[in-house]
């Protein structure tokens, strides 16, 4: 947007330009004055250099012609210095200083008001232009005709006052211009805004906000981007209009209008060669578009069980359909590489080669855990809800991702693996037991020699019958693990439908053991002791909410 000191710089540029383009044509007019009569002699070299072999001969802001050859023993620029200086002598003399031509041995010699200015030799002849001597003559004449009418303009005042005049007016005009465009666009930039609060309003999603705040930002900048090129586009233009009123500072004005027009037809031919491209670029997306749409309604079958296409089942669909589209579209994009606008040029090149060499050296491990993600959803190692144990961690899978693997643990924390940790370490997949979908859960009690295993087995299955969330099929089952020094090791393996519970479930069926063994007054005593207490270490039932027990001993001998 325009601001108020961005006009006020704007403003200082155009009174600063307006100065100068004053200043020229008034500096220009005392030019023939300052020239001096006599004849200009080159600074004599003193090492022997060589002198340089063409020299231009200019007039008022005007080249007339290139010497490139010597004339009489005369270098070219002795020569053209000499002619400048005649030239300007001629056209100071009171009257109209007419051209005129007469034919030497030597070439033509170029006559100002009667008196010889400049001789044109064959010597002086372009011969890459494509020019013979003839027409190099009608083109000298031509242009120094046309730098004396211009000398003799400047000289009237007249000229002057009027070009002022003109240039006042046009600074004038550009000023009322700029206001005004300043005025349009602090309206557009408040209709903007409110359209902007209106679809903001509208969105309740925090991402569809912050969607819209991006784009916002970016259409800010691309808007503001425009509004100084109008601005710049018109100071260029006044600026053109301001040269173009004084004859010394035409030249300048024709310039920029040469390298405008210019550009412009560079702009123009290259937008025109660059449609054929473009088309074939077109088609190429919008076939590698129409592929990806098949290719996605088929599998989006797939996914949904509807079929089987190729042996890919619908745990494999959706990771398959990222790998073609993503393939198809690289496949797309190298075909459509050679007919983008600019592709064949060396920057484009250069631009090319970094990007891929940032890709290759940034982005390695990015790519390793994207092909670590495929190969653990097309080795079929686990998939999604499945109960697994990655390393220390055990979990519910949540998310085979292209770049990391999610765990739900027991504890509700969701936990993410990268793909290659989960490669190159150790996966256990409780899931794939034999017995189905689950968890066998192992509880481990020592119970002493002197209590019949047969019992323990009964009470250890009795605890487990009565813990919600075991499974009845399989069923449990007790295994003696170990005959130790002083008990016997009994593991009680139990099947459980949520693994998720485990920690719950694991809880009630202790807590149902110790219940169990109290009930039949058969004492825990692990690891192991070094002596039997004068009274059994019982719970009875009725103290079972953690009153004391009469008649134990304050202190029994510790266990070690």
């Amino acid at each position: 947007m325009l601001r108020h000191g961005h006009a006020r710089r704007a403003a200082g540029a155009l009174l600063l330009g307006l100065l100068l383009v004053l200043w020229a044509p008034l500096a220009s007019a005392q030019l023939p004055d300052l020239v001096d009569g006599g004849e200009a002699t080159p600074a004599e070299s003193t090492d022997g250099a060589t002198p340089e072999r063409e020299a231009t001969v200019t007039y008022f802001n005007r080249d007339i012609v290139t010497f490139r050859a010597p004339f009489l023993g005369i270098p070219p620029e002795r020569r053209a210095r000499n002619a400048e200086s005649a030239i300007a002598t001629a056209v100071a003399q009171p009257g109209v200083a007419s051209l005129g031509e007469r034919k030497v041995p030597q070439g033509v010699v170029i006559t100002v008001g009667g008196a010889a200015a400049l001789v044109l030799t064959p010597g002086d002849v372009d011969p890459l232009s494509g020019q013979d001597f003839a027409q190099a003559q009608a083109d000298l004449v031509s242009r120094l005709g046309a730098a004396i009418a211009a000398a003799e303009e400047q000289q009237e005042p007249r000229h002057l006052l009027r070009g002022a005049l003109f240039c006042l007016l046009a600074t004038a005009i550009l000023v009322g211009v700029l206001w005004g465009y300043r005025w349009l666009v602090l309206r557009l930039h408040q209709w903007l805004e409110r359209q902007v609060q209106k679809r903001l309003s509208a969105t309740r999603a925090e991402a569809g906000r912050q969607l819209i705040r991006g784009m916002v930002t970016v259409l800010r900048w691309t808007v503001r981007i425009i509004e100084w090129v109008v601005v710049l586009v018109l100071v260029e233009e006044w600026l053109r209009f301001c040269l173009g009123q004084f004859a010394y500072t035409r030249p300048w004005a024709d310039a920029m209008t040469g390298w405008i027009v210019a550009r412009l037809k560079d702009f123009g031919s290259g937008v025109l060669s660059a449609i054929p491209g473009l088309l074939t670029v077109v088609l190429i997306f919008l076939l590698a578009r129409a592929i990806t749409k098949t290719l996605g309604l088929m599998l989006k079958g797939v996914e949904h069980g509807r079929y089987n296409l190729l042996g890919i089942d619908a745990q494999l669909a959706e990771p398959t359909r990222k790998l073609m589209v993503a393939v198809i579209w690289l496949f797309a994009l190298a075909m459509a590489y050679p007919y983008l606008p600019g592709a064949q040029t060396d920057a484009f090149k250069g631009l090319s080669v970094l990007v891929g060499l940032m890709v290759s050296l940034g982005a390695s491990s990015i790519i390793g855990q994207a092909a670590g993600g495929f190969t653990l959803l097309y080795s079929r190692t686990m998939q999604n809800g499945d109960f697994v144990r990655i390393g220390d961690t055990e979990g519910v899978v949540l998310q085979i991702g292209l770049f990391t693997t999610r765990l739900r643990t027991f504890t509700g924390v969701e936990v993410s693996f990268p793909n290659t940790v989960v490669l190159n370490g150790r996966l256990e997949n409780y899931s794939r037991h034999p017995d189905g979908a689950g968890l066998w859960m192992d509880t481990n009690v020592t119970i002493g020699y002197d209590t019949p295993w047969r019992q323990v087995q009964r009470l250890l299955l009795q605890a487990a019958a009565a813990t919600e969330g075991v499974q009845e099929a399989p069923e449990p089952f007790v295994l003696q693990t170990a005959l130790s020094d002083f008990y016997v090791e009994y593991t009680l393996r139990t099947r459980l439908a949520d693994p998720m519970r485990r920690n719950a479930i694991r809880t009630t069926l202790l807590s149902n053991v110790q219940d169990a063994f109290n009930e039949a007054g058969v004492q825990i005593m692990s690891p192991n002791y070094r002596g039997d207490t004068e009274a059994p270490k019982l719970v009875p039932r009725e103290h079972w909410e953690g009153l004391p027990v009469p008649g134990t001993p304050a202190k029994a001998d510790a266990p070690d």
